[in-house]
């Protein structure tokens, strides 16, 4: 039968598309990274002995970053949501502003606390800008 295979059908081609191990790896270095942020995890979770064995076991042959390559890897997406962020405002048609107060009002700090968000295209989401900002 694997004869068969071999002979009529295996220069067809499959259904699923084929990664090569870059695509591959890059892939997992971003799952990973998305791992750390949505969780909050600190980014030496890449060096612990038992985030290693569960990856190992996962994916023997993937080779986590280590903790200087995500923290590059960090910043530039930081870098990347922020211009988007950016471009996302401006093009923004209103912004409205909640949770506004100063220590006049809630007994705090005088730094201004802003939580923006924007309407666009008919729903509301939230922007988070880092650190308190006056638009």
């Amino acid at each position: 039968m694997l004869r068969h295979y071999r002979a009529r059908h295996d220069n067809e081609v499959p259904d699923t598309p084929r990664i090569d191990a870059a695509s591959r790896k890059q892939m997992l270095d971003e799952a990973v990274l998305n791992f750390i942020v949505k969780d909050c995890q600190p980014l030496s979770t890449v060096e612990s002995e038992g985030f290693r064995e569960l990856v190992q076991a996962l994916q023997p042959s993937y080779v986590l970053p280590t903790r200087k390559t995500i923290k590059q890897m960090l910043a530039k997406k930081y870098e990347e949501e922020r211009e988007r962020v950016k471009k996302e405002v401006q093009q923004a048609v209103a912004i409205t502003f909640g949770n506004l107060w100063t220590s006049k009002w809630a007994g705090r700090p005088k730094t201004p606390q802003l939580m923006p968000s924007r309407r666009c295209r008919g729903t509301w989401q939230r922007a988070i800008l880092p650190g308190p900002r006056i638009l």
